[in-house]
């Protein structure tokens, strides 16, 4: 089957993709896979060791989620420009990109610089109002029209848990509506059907059922599914709140179609429902305005991570309307039963406050986010060659400069109601280890990617993509 270049707005074409990659996943050579962990044990001693070291005093050893584990992890000790070294020397490309946030590349000197200056100044913790705060709300509202209040957080998951409570504060209704598979932090509630389409509670040990009680998952891109969760919660008092991943579930593995926003807004519009997109991702990276600009569409409340301070910890936010966003107040100053209680020790600290706002002006100084979007589609141009030239079934696409380069499908599989329950469980697993295979597979030939398919291109890494398509040429080749 030849493939053809996929984008994020064509999701029939992913989908139909995915079923031939489902079925006709390939796998490395025993030869080059043997060759891949001969190079981990060769030229990555020093990290398997501290490693295992480290399982002492750290469950698993590891505490990132988007780790590259096997053969093991590996112990980073320098991030600069578009590279990451680990402990024993070996340089690779970085598209792991911390899950995106570092939109910029690693350790960007005119972010350093400004933060250098504000920790030798102000220093980096306060508890009290900084200039910073102002400067970078000011920045989101400039280019989210839609945000015209922006409260700062401490993470992606924080906001998500705050954005949710001043929907049903605001609306007083109580159930909330997500996209199956999608994830919005580790809250107990939106853990909920998470990883992959049709979980449920799969990944939610701990968690009591009752936290279930008022939330529920669609389908993405399935309007009359919406509409009918939508009126079925009208009997249980309303729907508060609609939250999903702006471009898909899993960064655009099951992607958002253009028409399927404007749909969703018009249905939110109808039934009163309060919108909220999670642009952890998106935000600043797809346009300025994130995926609300380059869908053409508008949310009520609108999340943030941490691209909000280019990768910065400590970060996260969430803005939208006037009047939702009334819902909160200033400090302390809390008034029981009409105000909603948010805020952390490190919110909106003078550190994260400056990388952010210094970021967002380099991107919009330098036009950066339309730059990465024109090589996110040039790269997946010339994989999907790559791919039909060695016959990988491959799903390929771009949406501006985040990537899937999927070789198993895995995320797809609850998706064909034709397969058992038994089937969907064997091809998963199966997938995931061929995920884990080529991630590994990668990084032995100098390429560091989040969990074997999701990339995130980075401002830095642009001079230096030339080289990439020879890795992946060479990667390719292993597949028999």
């Amino acid at each position: 089957m030849k493939l053809d270049y996929l984008n994020g707005f064509d999701y029939a074409a992913v989908h139909e993709r995915a079923k031939y990659v489902l079925e006709n996943t390939k796998r490395l050579k025993p030869e080059a896979e043997k060759e891949c962990l001969d190079w981990f044990e060769k030229n990555c001693a020093t990290s398997k060791k501290t490693i295992e070291e480290a399982k002492t005093a750290i469950p698993g050893g590891v505490q990132h989620n988007l780790a590259n584990n096997y053969p093991f992890a590996l112990n980073c000790v320098k991030g600069e420009g578009p590279y990451l070294y680990d402990i024993d020397g070996n340089r690779y490309i970085d598209f792991i990109g911390a899950g995106g946030p570092s939109i910029l590349g690693n350790k960007d000197p005119e972010v350093v610089e400004a933060v250098w200056n504000t920790i030798n100044t102000t220093g980096y913790l306060t508890g009290l109002f900084h200039e910073y705060e102002y400067k970078l709300a000011a920045k989101v509202k400039e280019f989210f029209p839609s945000v015209e209040k922006f409260r700062m957080m401490g993470s992606g998951s924080e906001a998500c848990m705050a954005a949710i409570r001043a929907a049903r504060a605001f609306s007083g209704k109580t159930e909330i509506v997500k996209l199956k598979g999608t994830y919005h932090g580790i809250s107990d509630q939106l853990i909920y059907d998470i990883r992959y389409c049709n979980s449920k509670n799969s990944f939610a040990a701990g968690v009591p059922d009752e936290c279930y009680g008022h939330i529920s998952a669609v389908m993405v891109n399935d309007l009359n599914e919406l509409e009918d969760r939508f009126k079925e919660n009208e009997k249980k008092g309303g729907t508060a709140c609609f939250i999903m991943e702006a471009m898909g579930q899993d960064s655009g593995v099951l992607p958002t179609t253009r028409e399927y926003h404007k749909g969703v807004r018009a249905l939110c519009d109808r039934y009163d429902v309060i919108l909220i997109y999670d642009e952890v991702v998106t935000a600043f990276r797809l346009a300025l305005g994130g995926a609300q600009e380059y869908f053409d569409t508008r949310a009520d409340i609108t999340v943030f991570g941490k691209i909000i301070a280019g990768g910065f910890a400590s970060a996260g936010g969430f803005g939208g309307r006037e009047d939702i966003m009334g819902v909160l107040t200033a400090g302390v100053a809390h008034i029981a039963g009409n105000k909603i209680v948010v805020g952390g020790t490190l919110t909106a600290n003078p550190v994260s406050c400056c990388a952010g706002y210094t970021t967002l002006c380099k991107l919009q100084r330098e036009d950066i986010p339309n730059k990465l979007n024109a090589a996110g589609e040039k790269f997946a141009r010339q994989l999907t060659d790559l791919a039909n030239k060695y016959e990988i079934p491959a799903i390929i696409s771009s949406t501006g400069s985040v990537m899937q380069i999927d070789l198993t499908g895995m995320k797809h599989v609850a998706t064909f109601s034709e397969y058992s329950l038994e089937e969907q469980a064997a091809k998963r697993k199966f997938a995931s280890e061929r995920m884990t295979d080529f991630a590994m597979a990668l990084a032995a030939n100098g390429i560091l990617t989040a969990g074997g398919n999701k990339t995130f291109l980075s401002y830095a890494a642009l001079d230096r993509m030339e080289e990439v398509p020879d890795v992946y040429e060479k990667v390719f080749s292993m597949y028999e």
